[in-house]
């Protein structure tokens, strides 16, 4: 008895400790603690017990979004009794924002003749081990999927963990097909459907339930994952579960906990960028489009998800195929929305060959009403003409000419930013190799710095987009520990 109260309090700190780290607000909690009112405590924590990881999944899809909407909501998302009372605004939002998805997949499956298969056993035969692309992030489940093959109930269960857009129904799904080659028979379920039918088909020999995490958010759904779990360990029977987050965000019953952990977990993470390529040639190879190496490297160099990535893969060619034009990296900075939204009095460095992602950057600020003043190397003729973007620009130069511009002179510089600092602008400035080359690079930073401090506190955005390969690595990680990553 004291045994089992020692480790309901240590399992009480973990979870505090956590979500401290996670970042969410337990002032409510800590309130409670400080003065001693044990009832409350309690109430609070087995509601942040309950309401977390339905947040956290809210927030993996919400993090897709840029938005302002999306923005909100996930802001929302830290706080777990503010979450409460936007619950069902929330659930709405996300559902509105999935059925577009997938009618932008339906678009894409028009303008392409693809559409997806279905069998009886709810498997896609389009997923495989064949397709399916190995890389230091997933090789672990994919060796123990291959084991599990090999040997029915060899690992049972077998959990893949993983964040939203890792791949782990595209694993679920070459595992199944497998089994079905193997001439197993397969059933494969979605959580979502479990819940609305309150039952699960006992008769295959092999179990796949995506989506695992939202039976372990009900707890009436307890009962049931109980029953699933006693019948599909037996000999001869394999039940492969895949789920967004760890079972420890969940509170269950000991005994459903010790059958769950009896298995293996095994974890997805988002693919090297070098994977990322292979997946994306794979991918426009499979849909029959000629997509241009700059366009794949621009996708894989920005979107680490591998679903978001194939879903920006699949818009940029539904998009080319609408507009009869082969798909280009303006189309794709223009079609992909950034994860990242600007905030006001916030600097940003983007670093990138070409100026694609900050452009975009710059105009999602625009739509939301900012204006624009732009200071480039780039010719103002030729980057309007490449970025069609409506802003002011102004030529980095110390040629004489009848455009707009400023000489590469901090002093001049600074004096001209200053006019538009406080006000909602957004300035975007490149070149900053070329300022090193005509001042010392330490007052290059310094003039940087200074800018930043003064955007600081104003509803004023500074994007500064530099070529990594242009300038001194030390000079580079000082920009990089000064403004903030994009």
């Amino acid at each position: 008895m004291v045994s089992d109260k020692k480790e309901r309090i240590e399992e009480i700190k973990d979870d505090l400790r956590r979500w401290y780290r996670e970042g969410y607000n337990l002032d409510p909690i800590y309130e409670s603690l400080k003065s001693k009112d044990v009832k409350r405590f309690v109430s609070l924590y087995r509601e942040y017990k309950k309401l977390i990881p339905e947040m956290k999944r809210y927030k993996s899809i919400l993090e897709n979004y840029s938005d302002p909407n999306s923005i909100h909501y996930i802001n929302i998302l830290s706080d777990p009794l503010k979450y409460k009372e936007h619950r069902e605004e929330i659930e709405e939002y996300v559902k509105k924002k999935q059925d577009i998805e997938e009618s932008e997949d339906e678009l894409f499956n028009l303008l392409t003749g693809l559409k997806s298969e279905d069998t009886k056993s709810g498997l896609n035969p389009k997923y495989t081990f064949d397709n399916y692309i190995v890389h230091e992030g997933n090789e672990l489940a994919y060796t123990a999927a291959k084991k599990i093959i090999e040997k029915i109930g060899s690992i049972n269960p077998l959990i893949i963990v993983g964040e939203s857009g890792t791949g782990k129904t595209h694993l679920l799904n070459a595992i199944g097909n497998e089994y079905i080659k193997n001439h197993h028979s397969v059933i494969y379920e979605n959580s979502e459907e479990i819940i609305l039918r309150n039952r699960i088909n006992f008769d295959s020999e092999i179990l796949l339930v995506d989506d695992f995490h939202l039976l372990l958010e009900r707890e009436d759904m307890h009962p049931l994952i109980n029953l699933i779990i006693e019948s599909y360990s037996k000999e001869d029977r394999q039940i492969v579960l895949a789920s967004n987050f760890k079972l420890r965000y969940y509170t269950m019953d000991p005994s459903l906990r010790s059958k769950i952990e009896s298995g293996i977990s095994v974890d997805l993470a988002n693919p090297t960028e070098e994977a990322r390529l292979s997946i994306l040639k794979l991918k426009a190879k499979d849909i029959d489009m000629k997509v241009d190496d700059e366009v794949i490297y621009y996708l894989a160099k920005n979107i680490s998800n591998t679903s978001r990535l194939i879903a920006s893969l699949k818009k940029i060619v539904a998009f080319s195929r609408i507009l009869g034009k082969a798909p280009d990296i303006s189309m794709a900075a223009d079609l992909i929305k950034s994860k990242v939204s600007l905030q006001p009095g916030v600097s940003y460095l983007v670093e990138e060959e070409k100026p694609y992602r900050s452009i975009s950057y710059l105009k999602d600020n625009l739509d939301r009403g900012y204006k624009g003043i732009i200071i480039t190397r780039i010719n103002p003729r030729r980057f309007k003409r490449y970025y069609d973007v409506s802003s002011d620009i102004y030529w980095l130069t110390e040629s004489k000419t009848e455009q707009k511009s400023i000489p590469p002179i901090l002093e001049n510089l600074n004096y001209f930013m200053e006019e538009y600092i406080g006000k909602k602008y957004v300035l975007f400035l490149d070149g900053i190799d070329f300022l090193m080359s005509k001042n010392s690079p330490d007052s290059v930073v310094q003039f940087i710095r200074h800018v930043e401090d003064k955007i600081s506190e104003t509803k004023t955005i500074l994007i500064i987009s530099i070529d990594p390969k242009t300038i001194d690595e030390k000079y580079l990680k000082i920009l990089e520990r000064e403004l903030e990553i994009s």
